[in-house]
């Protein structure tokens, strides 16, 4: 009995010192690193303090940044959550077993982000493609647009992308979460005469709700980390107007090489991150105490 705590702890030090090493570490790093203004081209290093954070306070490309990154989180949560539940739910009840729709709904999550972003860029195309080319073949002609070289659409077309990329992946988790339901308890709603929808409302969401906050995290923190997709397909433009806070900091570290500044964004990206976090954790703890 004295020497379970020792083992306890023999067993966990593995796996903490392998987090310590790759996760904390790199972490505390980037915080001590946005505090100086640096060059990976040269050694010396000097220190700001909290001069790039200054910075950043009064640069309007970071707020263009936190706005489309606010963007996505809304966007993505509004979009992709109910049509993932909607999605896990008809093929949950209807077609329990049904593996090609499973298939075809997860799809395009297997196609490397690199290929989807060069699709699409072909498909959003105001010149031959084929968005334009429907529109017009519809006799929709006014509805054409310069769609990602657009301002105001650029941002909106990159998250349809996401949403259409990422929906089937968030649907699995939901369908898990369904699935994990006792059939039982479906039966005696329908023994107490509910219909499909009271069923959803009183039986479904409140067993859902701590798997859709767990889905609800994942959108959000995949939102603001978010950076394939844009930098592929726009690159942040144009004029930044699609920028986010990932496509922001990598220019800054590897096109204008400040790397000191770049670690300032990555760590505001982590302070979200954190927020976002701890928001959840709040929710399911409060979820926790009403149970």
């Amino acid at each position: 009995m004295r020497h379970r705590p020792l083992t306890a702890w023999l067993l966990v030090v593995p796996a903490a010192a392998v987090f310590a090493f790759y996760i904390t570490y790199p972490l505390i790093h980037t915080v001590v690193l946005s505090a100086y203004s640096w060059s990976a081209l040269s050694p010396v290093r000097t220190f700001r303090g909290l001069g790039n954070y200054i910075e950043l306070a009064g640069d309007p490309i970071l707020r263009t940044a936190l706005i489309n990154n606010g963007l996505w989180i809304l966007l993505s949560l509004v979009i992709q959550l109910p049509l993932a539940m909607l999605l896990a739910v008809g093929i949950g009840s209807a077609l329990r077993r049904h593996r090609v729709l499973r298939t075809i709904f997860f799809s395009p999550l297997i196609i490397p982000a690199v290929a989807v972003g060069l699709i699409w860029t072909l498909f959003y195309d105001p010149h031959f493609g084929a968005l334009n080319a429907m529109l017009d073949g519809l006799g929709l002609e006014a509805w054409t647009a310069g769609w990602l070289g657009d301002r105001s659409l650029a941002t909106l077309c990159i998250i349809a992308v996401s949403c259409w990329r990422f929906t089937g992946f968030h649907m699995m988790i939901l369908l898990a979460g369904l699935q994990a339901i006792p059939d039982d308890i479906y039966e005696a709603a329908l023994i107490d005469g509910a219909n499909s929808w009271q069923t959803f409302r009183h039986v479904t969401l409140p067993l859902m709700k701590r798997i859709i906050l767990v889905d609800a995290l994942l959108i959000t923190v995949g939102s603001v980390k978010i950076f394939d997709l844009i930098w592929v397909m726009t690159r942040g433009g144009p004029s930044n107007a699609s920028e986010v806070l990932a496509t922001y900091m990598f220019r800054m570290a590897f096109s204008d090489d400040r790397m000191g500044y770049a670690a300032a964004i990555a760590t505001v990206m982590m302070v979200l991150t954190m927020i976002a976090t701890i928001i959840y954790v709040r929710l399911t703890g409060r979820e926790g105490e009403t149970v």
